[in-house]
């Protein structure tokens, strides 16, 4: 039997790398050969800080980059966080397919078998389908956070989201009065997300 390959496609931010990264490790741990997919700009920003070695992974490990669609003036921006999560969800299927074929015909390295993305990463879960590869998601948020996403749908219908005005919430007497309707830009971005 051939040995399996998973694909690893975090989301480019520290609370999905982070634990996407752990899970590899224990992938390759137990044989596993494993393929960890940053953003070209994330792997660019390792590279610099903990020197090139730090992306060169070994033997059955290996670190690819593909781009996340955004332009460096695009990362200045006050939404960027939006930004980054419409342009991987519309323009990184792309670059993925072509790495995974890369990754297939590349002499020495099984072919890919799993793909397993963050969940908002989920456009992989479409390119894997669509090349017979199974999947698995990996969700990094809270249990909260996962309800949220799962009834994020039922929300708008319900006409919960998006957000209409400025909802104020005052959490504790002594916290700053928070606006729903300028924080919770994810809600719109996940919808936009659903929908493509």
């Amino acid at each position: 039997m051939a040995r399996p390959h998973v694909m690893v496609v975090p989301y480019p931010g520290a609370g999905n790398i982070n634990p996407a990264l752990q899970v590899a490790k224990l992938l390759h741990r137990h044989g596993v050969y494993v393929t960890f997919v940053n953003t070209e700009h994330n792997h660019r920003r390792v590279q610099a800080t903990e020197g090139a070695g730090a992306v060169r992974g070994r033997e059955g490990f290996r670190f690819e980059a593909i781009p996340d669609g955004l332009s460096e003036a695009d990362r200045g921006k006050q939404d960027y966080g939006r930004g980054l999560a419409v342009s991987t969800s519309t323009r990184c299927a792309a670059p993925l397919r072509d790495l995974i074929a890369l990754l297939n015909a590349t002499p020495g390295v099984p072919p890919v078998t799993c793909v397993l993305p963050t969940m908002l990463m989920s456009f992989a879960l479409g390119v894997a389908r669509e090349l017979g590869i199974p999947t698995m998601a990996f969700w990094t948020g809270s249990a909260a956070a996962l309800m949220t996403h799962m009834r994020l749908r039922e929300l708008e219908e319900r006409g919960y989201v998006p957000l209409k005005g400025e909802h104020e919430h005052d959490a504790h007497p002594k916290s700053r009065t928070l606006s729903l309707g300028s924080s919770l830009s994810f809600f719109d971005s996940g919808m936009q997300m659903r929908a493509t």
